[in-house]
């Protein structure tokens, strides 16, 4: 018989945890269109699609949205199988082992923790935008540090409080921002009969370059859409729930994607909207003033900062738990895979990258890059590495279905096509060679891969390392292995 209050004792020297079975579908839901941030996409990145690709942006999102859609097949099969905080960076670790997973997982939780900063650095432009009347001149580099200060800190605190706080707030953000835009779309069209729009029906005035100069840009219409698959130790039937909250936010997404493009370019030809400030596109407010709904055109603007600022907090809740899970695995400091007591959230690895995500936009000004070729290279950088992730994802699953003996043809078929258009993607976003300072983006985010591998192999050095026991004897530790 065990003496008295042995088992609590060992029980109380385990970690704490993340709380289990706590995040519904709709949560899930919440969290994956967060990410998403399509208040901002519709906003910034199809515009910036319309302007190189014009009458032809309705077939490169055509062709964008069919590359996801297969990344997305390949995605969900993993999350039917295997559920946990690590997301992707799992999935690579399940294909690989442990050595090559821990590149992919790198990768990836680089390229998500570089959507922070891009996010709040996105959401402080459109604040800055919406209060110049009352503040002066837009483009104020003290007033968009300050309000990317204020933004990471409303983040870390909203992250820090649970996935239920943070994902109710995403939800009703995007909810409502994407109601206005849509109500200004509908009444737009109306008013101007562009219904019916022959220059996109003919593709009139469309070259291959325009459809090519967009790809790259095009692929952060997606980009995130997997962060559902961060809370699997901490949602209610996550093999079920996670895949359906997904599917079920991707697919009315891309539909939405499409028929918003037709009706913003429909009524750019008819000369209805064009408007542009601090190097960010605001067709949803010009399209109010046209209206004569200055108001409805304000909300907007507010929605798109909001939106920003969801997606800033989406990705943060998903990179947290990403380098949570890594660390529990010995690829990172022990203490970062540690929850909170109370809360049960990884409160360590949200302080850690809600700091970084801070300190870079602000380095970036500090240094005195222009705000928008700050944002831009930001995005870029965030890009490069959730294409990777993807791509890893995408190899590691016929590799991984292939040792459990359930590899479908199907399987093969999916994870081939979605690995072949990745490459595309990833070649495309550095050939040919872009301007500078955008022909750094490469180099800075293959240093930062190599930075955290350097982290991962002194951990595991330092975990093998011989330890005396408090006997005398030595013992060896290692870290935990698949």
């Amino acid at each position: 018989m065990k003496p008295p209050g042995a088992h609590d004792t060992a029980l109380s020297t385990a970690p704490p945890g993340l709380r289990r079975n706590g995040v519904s579908l709709l949560e899930n839901f919440a969290q994956t269109l967060g990410v998403l941030s399509p208040a901002g996409t519709l906003s910034i990145i199809i515009p910036l699609l319309i302007v190189s690709a014009g009458n032809g942006t309705w077939l490169l999102l055509l062709g964008t949205l069919s590359i996801f859609l297969v990344v997305m097949l390949s995605v969900l099969r993993f999350a039917a199988l295997h559920a946990s905080a690590g997301s992707l960076a799992a999935f690579a670790r399940l294909g690989f082992g442990r050595r090559g997973g821990l590149w992919g997982g790198w990768v990836y939780l680089l390229g998500i923790s570089y959507c922070i900063p891009s996010a709040l650095l996105g959401s402080a432009i459109y604040l800055d935008y919406l209060l110049t009347p009352w503040l002066g001149a837009g483009n104020s580099v003290f007033r968009v540090g300050l309000f990317t200060v204020l933004l990471g800190v409303a983040a870390w605190a909203a992250a820090f409080r649970g996935v239920k706080l943070s994902t109710h707030l995403m939800l009703i953000i995007e909810a409502t921002s994407l109601t206005v835009m849509t109500f200004l779309l509908v009444i737009g069209m109306t008013r101007a009969h562009a219904w019916v729009d022959h220059a996109q029906i003919r593709l009139s005035g469309v070259n291959f370059a325009g459809l090519q100069g967009g790809l790259v840009v095009a692929f952060m219409l997606m980009a995130g859409f997997e962060g559902a698959t961060s809370l699997g130790e901490e949602s209610d039937n996550p093999k079920a729930a996670i895949p359906r909250a997904i599917f079920g936010c991707m697919l009315p997404l891309s539909v939405f994607y499409l028929v918003a493009t037709y009706c913003l370019v429909s009524l750019g030809n008819r000369g209805v909207i064009n408007g542009q400030s601090n190097g960010l596109t605001v067709p949803f407010d010009a399209l109010a003033q046209v209206l004569h709904m200055p108001w409805l055109g304000t909300l907007s603007t507010l929605g798109v900062a909001l939106s920003y600022f969801a997606c800033a907090l989406g990705c943060l809740t998903v990179a947290a738990r990403v380098l949570f899970s890594m660390a529990r695995e010995g690829e990172f400091w022990p203490s970062f895979g540690r929850a909170h007591v109370h809360v049960a959230t990884p409160h360590r690895a949200i302080a850690l990258i809600s700091l970084a995500s801070i300190v870079i936009p602000l380095g970036l000004l500090a240094w005195g890059e222009d705000i928008g070729t700050g944002f831009n290279l930001l995005v870029q950088l965030g890009s490069i590495g959730i294409v990777g992730g993807y791509l890893f994802s995408a190899v590691a699953l016929p590799l991984y279905l292939h040792r459990r003996q359930e590899l479908r043809p199907s399987d093969l078929v999916v994870a081939t096509i979605a690995s072949g258009l990745l490459i595309i993607v990833l070649i495309l976003s550095v050939y040919p060679t872009p301007p500078r300072p955008y022909s750094y983006v490469i180099y800075v985010f293959l240093a930062s891969v190599f930075g955290g591998m350097t982290i991962s192999t002194v951990r595991a050095r330092s975990s093998a390392q011989p330890a005396e026991s408090p006997g005398g004897s030595v013992t060896r530790t290692a870290g935990r292995a698949r």
